[in-house]
């Protein structure tokens, strides 16, 4: 059976990112994708994009998480 989950980020957006990104969980990060920007520069596009919010809230990103049983 899959299980989603979806968590804010609250606190760094990087170390958040690298910890998402970590190639020996993700499968040499082919099982990273995103939506709207591109991994490899989410980081900058995120704070960009805060930086040109007019109402801030306590979140700075959502990370989506899918996992699956194994060999299913």
């Amino acid at each position: 059976m899959a299980v989603t989950k979806i968590k804010p980020i609250k606190s760094t957006l990087s170390k958040a990112l690298d910890y998402i990104e970590n190639p020996d969980k993700t499968d040499g990060k082919m099982l990273v994708s995103s939506f709207g920007c591109s991994y490899e520069t989410a980081d900058i596009e995120f704070e960009y994009t805060l930086s040109q919010a007019l109402q801030k809230g306590n979140n700075l990103a959502f990370h989506l998480i899918q996992s699956f049983e194994p060999g299913k």
